[in-house]
């Protein structure tokens, strides 16, 4: 069992679908992430790098997957809650499959742009 998985099944029945389902995504796209905890919160390491990370609080969830990542995709968070490298949901209004689909791309272009360097 992961340490993901672990972290994952301390979650309330709410917030668990949702961050599980960020996790499928990732799996998804990314085959070759590998999960681990960094931080004290789920992160997702792809070629040796950090690619994003997750975590679940008393109020919110919030998805880190870096400033330059949200800033390419303001314009379509503006419903949720931004900090620097930061994007905070609720359960009521949680992160779209498409837009968790964009970030995780854009988190793996990144590392790929970044290893050709």
């Amino acid at each position: 069992m992961s340490v993901v998985t672990d972290y994952l099944e301390h979650l309330n029945d709410v917030e668990r679908p949702i961050l599980t389902r960020l996790r499928e995504l990732v799996y998804e796209m990314v085959p070759d992430a590998e999960d681990v905890i960094s931080y004290g919160v789920p992160t997702y390491r792809y070629k040796g790098k950090y690619m994003l990370a997750f975590a679940s609080n008393k109020e919110f969830m919030s998805i880190y997957p870096g400033a330059e990542v949200i800033e390419l995709l303001k314009s379509d968070l503006k419903p949720y809650r931004l900090s620097k490298g930061t994007i905070s949901f609720t359960s009521e209004n949680p992160l779209t499959d498409d837009l968790l689909r964009s970030i995780i791309q854009l988190c793996k272009e990144a590392i790929e742009h970044h290893n050709k360097k």
